[in-house]
């Protein structure tokens, strides 16, 4: 009877042996096709990052193509425009020196009127 028990031993494992190493290789190929996704999706996150970064850099390019013009005009107008205000007011008859009442403006409007 000792014998039989051990041949039924034997005979039992041999059937768990083949399934385990069928486990084995299953579980093998589902780490090999984990790996394949994991690094496919790894490069889609390289790619990601780098168009993301190109969009912040542009967008603070964009802002400074339109501050740049905005404080060079508040910089160096009022230099430019000074000569040319001073040639409207010297053409509508208000200088520098007088100060700006209501007999001046009285004046212009009866000039304006008479024409």
């Amino acid at each position: 009877m000792k014998k039989q028990k051990k041949k039924q031993e034997i005979t039992d494992d041999s059937p768990a042996i083949s399934s385990d190493t069928a486990d084995h290789e299953k579980l093998f190929d589902a780490v090999r096709k984990n790996i394949a996704w994991s690094e496919a999706i790894y490069k889609q996150n390289e790619k990601m990052l780098r168009h993301m970064r190109w969009m912040s850099i542009m967008s603070f390019v964009r802002i400074l193509i339109f501050l740049i013009p905005i404080i060079l005009g508040i910089i160096y107008l009022p230099a430019i425009l000074r000569p040319i205000w001073e040639q409207y007011q010297s053409l509508i008859g208000f200088s520098n020196t007088s100060s700006f009442d209501s007999d001046s403006v009285r004046t212009l409007l009866e000039q304006f009127s008479n024409k």
